[in-house]
């Protein structure tokens, strides 16, 4: 009976995209260190050639040998030069190659990390991945192939006699020593200026965002003075890695020489005192130079190899913690429904310990409309944003349909979920794009969810309609008109669920009657919507309603029976429950509620 043999099957770690793509690239770097190979090999021809002139030509004072010898050596100059070019070639497009394989990945993982509350490193993804390419594409990526065979000239030097090969040691540790100096010296500063950089250009952008109310309060000359002690900071301590970086530098350049002279000068010693063939002068001298020159070039390159290392460490990282969720085959592609649950949904601030939601449960069946009211603070538009799968609960659950609305936010699930902020951001280039959420679509569909927002005929009347620009994000249009294109963005499709928040806060009469038409259609169309809201006028369209207090759902009901208990008439603040009707910059509409009552 054979012996079964014992396998292990050893499961390596899953590779980022970034750790993928380098392995991808295995192959054009096996061959560019080939071309390197045989550059630095015909590098040692010069050397021969000189020894061959001194041993055969200059003994012989043969012309042929010498015209023979000077066809071969250019030959092979000639031949090293190409396998340079075509390394350098492969070199640049494999880093374009390399940025255009990732650029979708970082795209990804750059929105993911905005998504999870971290907008400020969303663009770093894409500078750390200009900055491998431009590596891989300049002089400093070819160095470090040359590098690998600085030891090897080295040695040669060696063999030529220990005692100029202990010479070009001494001095290849030496001119190493003073480039990890260099970077070290140079390397908090450099950090720092960068810091204070950025520091000057968030607070030009913030300034440059509030130049309206700027100026108006007088704090031009302030605002303006903070974004210049930030720029000076940035450029003292450049200024400071600068100086340390020619203090290396004028160390290194006489060493250097000093070095080429020892070396001449110990050639010549042993040409005149052991008899030594006179090319060893000349000889050794090519041969430091080329042991020399890898040293001699990353100390130049010494800041892209530290910069192009530290970008793929913070790539690689983001794209490990920022890889999105891969679509669940197996959530069905239509839904016949909208049934939302919140179960037991609570939002903690860990570091606080304090609580923004705790313990909110409800149901609500296809096609009804809830309407979420109470004081500012009280929850109310965090609880919107958790339902509509902006923002992940610390507890408890949203489902849709049985399914978690954080799986419908990836790809394009996303098109089952409608929401409307409060501070409406358009995002394309013209109407058709933001309606159509950045989508080649029906037209028909563009101009259902337009009639919906009260908004085709508006467009309409417009010289380029639906393909209108959308001037600065749309802060071109006034308020009320961003706010019915966001709505319309909202229903645009069949979703399943609307969440809107505050969706009558800069509308007219007209508008409040064209969104309570949207939502009794969407109502029709089994349409789940959820209402956030501090204006009364809009909860005639619900079917329930439910006031928040402090984080947590003081009642819920069906309308009736919530305007029965807590709104029938208007109230003093102090009878309301935590003035659950007070507006949400601050003032009581308590007078607001008599046009609402059933």
């Amino acid at each position: 009976m054979p012996i079964p043999f014992l396998r292990l099957n050893i499961v390596p770690p899953p590779k980022t995209p970034l750790q993928a793509a380098l392995w991808t690239c295995a192959g054009p770097l096996a061959l560019v260190f080939a071309y390197s190979c045989s550059y630095n090999l015909l590098l040692f021809a010069p050397s021969i050639y000189l020894l061959q002139i001194y041993d055969r030509v200059l003994s012989s004072r043969s012309g042929a040998t010498l015209m023979l010898l000077t066809l071969i050596v250019a030959f092979t100059v000639v031949i090293g030069g190409i396998l340079d070019a075509l390394r350098r070639v492969v070199l640049g497009r494999l880093g374009a190659w390399f940025e255009d394989r990732l650029r979708p990945n970082v795209l990804s993982a750059s929105l993911e990390c905005a998504f999870r509350g971290d907008p400020s490193r969303a663009p770093e993804a894409y500078r750390h991945l200009t900055v491998l390419r431009q590596f891989m594409e300049s002089s400093a990526s070819p160095m470090l192939f040359d590098a690998l065979w600085a030891p090897l000239f080295l040695i040669v030097l060696f063999l030529v006699h220990p005692l100029l090969g202990m010479i070009a040691a001494c001095s290849v540790l030496v001119s190493f020593g003073l480039t990890l100096a260099s970077g070290l010296l140079t390397e908090d500063a450099l950090a720092r200026s960068g810091t204070a950089l950025s520091r000057s250009y968030g607070r030009l952008a913030t300034a440059v965002a509030n130049i309206h109310m700027i100026r108006t309060m007088g704090m031009f000359d302030g605002a303006a003075r903070q974004i210049q002690q930030a720029a000076l900071d940035a450029r003292n301590e450049q200024d400071l890695a600068q100086q340390r970086s020619e203090i290396i530098m004028l160390l290194a350049k006489p060493i250097r020489a000093l070095a080429q002279v020892l070396i001449m000068g110990a050639a010549a010693w042993l040409v005149v005192d052991y008899g030594s063939n006179p090319a060893i002068i000349f000889a050794s001298s090519l041969l430091f130079s080329r042991a020399i020159a890898p040293v001699e070039g990353a100390v130049t390159a010494w800041k892209a190899l530290t910069t192009a290392l530290e970008a793929y460490r913070k790539l690689d990282g983001m794209l490990a913690a920022n890889c999105p969720a891969a679509e669940d085959p197996g959530i069905r592609p239509e839904w016949p429904r909208g049934d939302l649950v919140v179960d037991n949904v609570s939002l903690e601030l860990r570091q606080a310990g304090h609580f923004l939601l705790k313990n909110v449960s409800f149901r609500l069946a296809p096609g009804e409309c809830l309407g979420i009211i109470g004081s500012s603070g009280s929850g109310k538009s965090v609880l919107g944003q958790i339902i509509a799968g902006i923002s992940s609960p610390t507890g408890g659950r949203v489902l849709l349909d049985k399914v978690d609305v954080s799986m419908l936010r990836e790809g394009q699930r996303g098109r089952y979920l409608g929401y409307l902020p409060q501070d409406i951001n358009l995002f394309g280039e013209t109407i058709k794009d933001n309606i159509g959420r950045l989508d080649d679509t029906d037209p028909a569909k563009l101009v259902e969810a337009a009639k919906l927002a009260g908004i085709h005929d508006t467009i309409m009347h417009m010289p380029e309609a639906y393909d209108t620009a959308v001037p600065n994000g749309g802060f071109g249009f006034s308020r009320g008109y961003r706010q019915r294109l966001g709505l319309a963005r909202a229903m645009f499709g069949e979703p399943r669920l609307v969440v809107l928040d505050e969706p009558n806060s800069s509308l007219d009469y007209v508008g409040e009657r064209v969104l309570l038409d949207a939502i009794e259609q969407m109502k029709i169309t089994n349409t789940t919507v959820v209402v956030i809201t501090h204006r009364m006028g809009i909860l005639a369209a619900t079917d329930k309603i439910a006031i928040m207090q402090g984080g947590t759902m003081l009642a819920f009901g069906a309308s009736e029976e919530i305007f029965e208990r807590h709104l029938s008439r208007p109230q003093v603040p102090s009878q309301m429950p935590s003035q659950v009707m007070q507006d949400e910059p601050g003032g009581a509409v308590g007078a607001s509620l008599e046009p609402a009552v059933p």
